[in-house]
């Protein structure tokens, strides 16, 4: 599990930084803005949750991610955060091949 701690940490850094969004609002309108450079969902989310994010990644052409159950929550301190956007590239591709390595 030592690469979940470093995708919590870095996770957890973006927020620090107000570059992760989190929340299904939120991120669906970061996403639909064009401010969303990587979306991300949670294992544990719903599948109109789900479908709702990915129906609007695809159309605007930005990446979604899958993440641990209960990561974004856990990062964040948010409990039951299902969803987030980055809004900063590089944090995004740092977190995009913390994810690939799991």
């Amino acid at each position: 599990m030592p690469q979940n701690d470093k995708l919590r940490g870095m996770l957890g850094l973006a927020q620090r930084a107000g570059k992760l969004i989190s929340g299904t609002d939120l991120t669906v309108a970061a996403v639909r803005s064009g401010k969303a450079v990587v979306a991300l969902l949670d294992a544990g989310a719903s599948e109109n949750a789900e479908k709702k994010l990915s129906d609007a990644c695809k159309s605007h052409g930005v990446p979604l991610m899958r993440l641990p159950e209960e990561l974004l929550a856990v990062s964040t301190g948010k409990d039951g955060r299902m969803m987030g956007a980055l809004t900063d590239r590089g944090f995004a591709e740092k977190i995009i091949l913390l994810i690939r390595e799991e």
